[in-house]
């Protein structure tokens, strides 16, 4: 799926004006042959893929989800350092902690998909598995991708300091709200920090914030819009399937809890900031 600097453009242009463009576009075909709608699929899953990758690699250069030591690297990525000009550790680093952050955006995906779903089910509004996927797919490769971008420019940035602190601080609490819950005696890597006060923000660490709680508010919405055109849901069961997808994080952080505690390693992985 190569796209065009007008489709570019257009998308764009859609995504903030007019969402229902987005995860409404071509869902026709799911009414064609079976052949068509494997092919849809496969387009669908090579979209997600490609923007996965897209998304993780700037994340885990900015420093997400590396928390430690890797180990020695193996021959293999000793010679791709070397074609690279890197170190064979640093490279090994990188790599690892590229693959942990492929995969916690590729289970909260599938979980989100799968609460999506399930909540359209329910509901009894459900119109097939390819609506959900065509919904979600476009809804993170548009909006998830603005999520990342204002969290990546927020913890990478020398000049917000106050915004990022403050990110970091609502993430913790939130997960260490959970793990009091649990009753679970676990720690985040970066242990529990401090509360921020926002009095010293400046203008573009609240410019920051404020585009990425736009950004969660319109992937939301295009959930909600997804739910009322691809599946033609009434107003209150696509505000349940929003719902459902809000509680994705609540399941994720408790499912990283219960595999912290199985894996007796005393620490939580937190999945978007480094904490």
């Amino acid at each position: 799926m190569v796209a065009t600097p007008l489709r570019v453009v257009r998308y764009g242009f859609y995504a903030v004006f007019d969402p229902s463009k987005i995860v409404g576009e071509r869902t026709a075909v799911y009414a064609q042959t079976r052949r068509e709608r494997v092919r849809k699929a496969a387009r669908l899953v090579s979209f997600y893929l490609t923007n996965l990758f897209v998304y993780a690699v700037p994340l885990t250069y900015a420093g997400f989800g590396a928390t430690g030591t890797v180990g020695d690297p193996p021959a293999i990525v000793g010679e791709l350092a070397v074609i690279v000009g890197s170190d064979p550790a640093t490279t090994w680093q990188f790599l690892s902690t590229l693959i942990q952050n492929c995969s916690y955006l590729l289970l909260f995906s599938v979980l989100t998909f799968g609460m999506f779903h399930l909540a359209v089910w329910l509901t009894r509004n459900s119109s097939g598995f390819l609506q959900s996927i065509h919904t979600v797919v476009y809804s993170t490769g548009i909006y998830l991708a603005a999520i990342f971008s204002f969290t990546w420019y927020l913890s990478t940035s020398p000049a917000i300091v106050v915004a990022e602190g403050w990110l970091i601080w609502i993430q913790a609490e939130f997960i260490y709200t959970l793990i009091d819950l649990v009753g679970a005696n676990l720690e985040l890597p970066g242990g529990r920090p401090d509360p921020v006060d926002l009095g010293g923000i400046t203008q573009s660490g609240a410019l920051a914030l404020a585009g990425l709680f736009v950004s969660v508010g319109y992937y939301l919405y295009s959930l909600y819009l997804g739910s009322r055109i691809n599946h033609e849901s009434n107003r209150f069961a696509a505000l349940i399937a929003v719902a459902f997808v809000i509680v994705s994080p609540i399941l994720f952080v408790l499912g990283s809890i219960l595999l912290a505690l199985s894996a007796q390693t005393g620490t939580v992985a937190a999945a978007f900031l480094p904490i």
